[in-house]
């Protein structure tokens, strides 16, 4: 009897550690990105694992012996819990965030624009080789392996009902015993890198009791003010500016946003920039180019720094898209310039309320390609539609502001260089990246056609161009991919270029920016900086002076980091620690090194405070409406 009793343990102890598994996957993927994998940390890393396998481990072991029907309502929890675990490893593979309710949230709101995602959520490469479906797939019929056997051993071991309980009760309460060493352990650990000791079910209770008794608490550190709070762009007059002559007069303004096309794959280093985008390497000769870092990698939070000139919310709500109106360079075009706005996508205007936010910053109407095209039935992705007819397609409703006697604000948003990548019909033998770089090579061909309908159609020479990314793209260079949760260069480093034909534009003493820039850069070159509107960049047509540069992650206190050239600090919140890069010897981020002691306490204040200070502008109601 005393065999059967044992038989039921082993099972149970085959069962759950199951559990174990998608921390175990995880760790090994996390090896390529310096976490340290000797036993004491990998012991850390799945301390809250096994206090879950304990846990069910002494409900199974309880329940069967008490009734065997608890059989059935134990292998469906059990499987359950192991899909959210599973889905758990995932989503910190391609976030470095926990599984949470924001993310589940955010998840649901935006199910239908996300359908695109799910090739790399399934099929990319997600530990030791294997792709997620397949690990779903093995641990699927291990989970099913495992519980057959539990519950044959159940079945055969039941009619010993006391023989179990007695054998069971001296085991549990050794079990009880690991258990609470496991426990008071995990309260007195560290949180590690990335969250990667934290299992989404145990950590709830865990982080309670470190609350409790207050062994979280470090010494207080006062809170330094922001050093980039808004002020009004009037304030940039007293700047000096870099060319004393006048600014060359515009009636219009275009500004495209590059969608997820990011400085390493246009201008960086070893990138042969006039042979691969011929349009791109003009525009940058004869205008001016900057690398320009991003307030938050993530497309709605770039669209608001570029035209409110104000860093976006650091976190995953898209409160930018949340008021009727909000204050822009728009606005002040429209009322000080006598001009009109348009926008044109090729993204559906639907994803996160893009329609709602660009009527707040001043567009009234926008048109997607599908509006405004004679050609229908353009290839589609849940994000949107083929750029083909994009540009030349809006020349016409251009004309007709200009014919008004206004100058046109025009916005556009093409989708060539977002997830998937098919741009071309040989795609499918190119890496991933080669597909990307070939539809910034489509984009870069499309806007030499445009400027070419614009010059026949009279309406170029009069026109200031801005070409700026949104965000970078990740592809897998610090075990990454898409966007949203790094602060590497590949995702928060994007081109600026201020063009103008046959117009010679200031060429800037730094050749580096943040889209906040771009508004007063606007003001600047159309004499509008006579205005209330608070921003927080500076006009690159102004002395730059010592600059920073603040950016966070679209996920609130992952991390956050500033470049103060040539050094860039990333401060990881989870774990408390941050590492830091010199940009000029080692533009790659290839060899981070450690900081300490005072230079950590100051670089993390500075950046607790800027992520304090959004917090607070964005909890305040809009000021006015138009």
């Amino acid at each position: 009897m005393w065999k059967r009793a044992y038989l039921l343990n082993i099972t149970a102890l085959l069962a759950v550690s199951i559990f174990l598994v998608p921390k175990i996957i995880l760790i090994e993927f996390f090896s390529k990105r310096w976490i340290d994998t000797g036993v004491s940390s990998i012991f850390l890393f799945l301390l809250q694992d096994l206090i879950l396998c304990a846990i069910i481990y002494l409900i199974i072991t309880s329940t069967l012996s008490k009734n065997k029907f608890y059989f059935y309502v134990l292998s469906i929890a059990s499987g359950v819990i192991l899909l959210c675990l599973l889905l758990d490893m995932r989503v910190r593979e391609l976030w470095l965030k926990p599984l949470d309710f924001s993310l589940i949230n955010y998840s649901l709101q935006n199910a239908s624009d996300l359908i695109s995602g799910a090739e790399i959520f399934f099929k990319q490469i997600s530990g030791f080789g294997l792709t997620f479906r397949f690990i779903v797939f093995i641990l699927f019929l291990a989970y099913l392996t495992t519980w057959l056997l539990v519950g044959l051993v159940t079945y055969k071991t039941h009619k010993h009902q006391k023989a179990i309980i007695e054998e069971n009760t001296k085991h549990r309460t050794l079990f009880i015993s690991f258990l609470a060493t496991l426990f008071l352990w995990s309260i007195f650990t560290k949180d590690a890198r990335y969250d990667l000791n934290t299992n989404i079910f145990t950590n709830p209770l865990i982080a309670a009791f470190k609350s409790i008794i207050s062994l979280n608490s470090t010494q207080a550190v006062t809170q330094l003010e922001f050093e980039q709070p808004a002020y009004p762009l009037s304030a940039i007059n007293e700047i000096q500016k870099l060319n004393p002559q006048p600014t060359p007069d515009f009636n219009n303004l275009v500004v495209i946003v590059l969608e997820s096309v990011r400085w390493n794959s246009i201008f960086g280093a070893g990138v042969n920039t006039g042979e691969k985008y011929p349009v791109f390497a003009k525009l940058s000769r004869e205008g001016m180019l900057s690398k320009s870092y991003v307030s938050v990698p993530h497309s709605s939070k770039g669209y608001y720094s570029i035209l409110t000139g104000l860093h976006a919310y650091p976190d995953i709500e898209i409160k930018e898209a949340m008021k009727l109106y909000q204050p822009s360079i728009i606005h002040e075009l429209k009322n000080k310039k006598n001009m009109e706005a348009v926008a044109f996508s090729s993204l559906f205007l639907q994803f996160e309320n893009m329609d709602g936010f660009l009527k707040s910053v001043g567009v009234p109407n926008a048109y997607v390609v599908s509006d405004i095209s004679p050609v229908k039935n353009h290839h589609q992705s849940s994000f949107g539609e083929s750029d083909e007819h994009l540009f030349s397609s809006s020349v016409s409703h251009l004309k007709d502001i200009t014919h008004k006697g206004k100058g046109f604000i025009a916005l556009y948003f093409p989708f060539a260089a977002h997830y998937p990548y098919n741009c071309t019909p040989h795609s499918t033998s190119q890496t991933t990246i080669e597909r990307y770089e070939e539809c910034i090579m489509k984009t870069d061909t499309l806007i030499g056609e445009m400027l070419d309908k614009f010059d026949t159609s009279g309406i170029l020479n009069s026109t200031l161009f801005v070409f700026v990314g949104d965000h970078g793209e990740s592809f897998g260079e610090h075990g990454l991919f898409i966007h949203n949760s790094s602060m590497h260069e590949e995702e928060v480093a994007v081109p600026l270029i201020f063009w103008a034909n046959g117009k010679v534009l200031s060429k800037n003493t730094s050749t580096t920016s943040h889209q906040t820039d771009i508004v007063p850069t606007i003001a600047d070159f159309f004499g509008v900086t006579d205005s209330s509107l608070n921003i927080q960049g500076v006009s690159l047509l102004r002395e730059q002076g010592k600059r920073v540069f603040f950016m966070s992650t679209f996920f609130d206190e992952l991390s956050s980091a500033l470049v103060e050239y040539p050094h860039k600090y990333i401060y990881e919140y989870s774990p408390d620690t941050m590492t830091k890069y010199n940009l000029e010897d080692d533009p790659q981020e290839k060899s981070p090194q450690s900081v300490l002691g005072n230079e950590f306490n100051t670089i993390k204040n500075r950046l607790l405070s800027y992520n304090a200070y959004q917090k607070t502008v964005f909890a305040k109601e809009p000021e006015q409406t138009e």
